[in-house]
């Protein structure tokens, strides 16, 4: 991993805030700087969307496994040091973590490396949202991003496994009422909801939200994966396309601001929604690995380069148990938690191993590690 000295991190307080006059930032062996990072807050979740978690559901970990709050607050001070600026909260369900408000609030006051505010995101369910969104928001909350796959309520639970369509539609309106900013995010499935994107689009635009829409992801070893289910994102947006009566156009973006995340932004042309936009995620078809610039950590603190693959590094254990030889960073272990995240960026891969016939994927369900 190439190491590159940067200033001194300042405003983080005294307890989170990086001392050290040298923190590198984060880049892998192939010269990709990671600048986001994905931390999942629970492996539990009041849903069960059929992509996400086997019917039978999966095994929960101890909850002396699980990462403490002010265990998170430490680690995600440590990225920031180290020149990430965007945490996104992930679950699981993060609403179901009990004091959550207070880590957001506990993250907005962080400071990247360059002393720019640390943006704390989050993604969730919605169906706890209608009663936190003005507390998250509150607490510094930069932006929320609500899954929704269908606004009709068979299909709603049909694909989630509960009926609380109700519940996140709900959540949608409370957060627009608060004036936290809005993403919706939509796993598109052929045969399924297929002929709802442009009316999810609607939805979304309506609450000032930007619809986003994924493809299908072979996890779980794919035996969630159906092969004929998969849109692709060319057919996502040629649909959106023809619904709406309008040109897609990529959008054109500031080559000074970084890219967050995986999504490719559209503008709709013409008929009564110009200039709206809209997000593809597209891991299946257009593969954005040669960009990627994320990691991600799961409940228990394992570390992962990779979406799509099951190898991680102990983050938990550097966290709880650091080594008492002196290393590189700075606060409680972070000696212990940069070797750590350097040994899993020399080894983060070039590009993911799924395959549209559904082999390829990781162990992992989505469920225990957020997306």
């Amino acid at each position: 991993m190439r190491l590159v000295q940067v200033r001194r991190v300042v405003g983080a307080g005294p307890e989170l805030s990086a001392q050290a006059s040298a923190s590198p930032v984060l880049v892998d062996r192939l010269e990709r700087r990671v600048r986001y990072l994905r931390v999942s807050l629970t492996d539990r979740c009041s849903m069960r969307c059929t992509y996400c978690m086997p019917p039978e559901g999966i095994e929960h970990v101890e909850r002396s496994e699980v990462l403490s709050l002010e265990e998170v607050a430490r680690m995600v001070a440590a990225f920031a040091a180290w020149g990430v600026e965007r945490v996104r909260l992930t679950g699981g369900e993060p609403t179901l973590r009990r004091g959550l408000t207070w880590l957001v609030e506990r993250l907005a006051a962080l400071r990247t490396d360059t002393g720019a505010p640390l943006r704390v995101v989050m993604t969730s369910n919605g169906e706890l949202i209608a009663r936190l969104a003005g507390p998250l928001k509150a607490a510094g909350l930069h932006t929320l991003t609500i899954s929704l796959d269908s606004l009709d309520r068979e299909r709603f639970a049909s694909i989630t496994r509960r009926d609380r369509l109700e519940q996140v539609i709900a959540g949608f309106k409370a957060a627009h009422a608060v004036g936290l900013p809005l993403k919706l995010n939509t796993v598109a499935v052929r045969g399924f909801n297929d002929d709802e994107l442009g009316a999810l689009c609607r939805f979304a635009w309506a609450h000032d939200a930007t619809p986003r829409f994924i493809e299908l992801m072979p996890m779980a070893a794919g035996r969630l994966f159906v092969p004929g289910e998969l849109m692709p994102a060319a057919a996502i947006r040629e649909r959106i396309g023809a619904e709406l009566g309008a040109v897609v156009e990529p959008e054109s973006m500031d080559p000074t601001q970084g890219a967050f995340g995986p999504a490719q932004y559209f503008v709709l042309r013409g008929g009564a929604h110009d200039g709206r936009r809209f997000g593809t995620i597209a891991a299946m078809t257009e593969n954005f690995c040669g960009s990627c610039n994320r990691l991600r950590v799961s409940a228990t603190g394992q570390l992962h380069a990779c979406l799509a693959r099951d190898d991680a590094g102990d983050l938990r254990s550097a966290l709880r148990h650091p080594s008492q030889e002196s290393g590189q960073g700075s606060g409680q272990g972070s000696g212990a938690l940069e070797r750590v995240v350097r040994a899993a960026l020399g080894h983060k891969r070039d590009s993911h191993g799924f395959e549209q016939t559904g082999s390829g994927g990781p162990q992992k369900a989505m469920i225990s590690i957020g997306g």
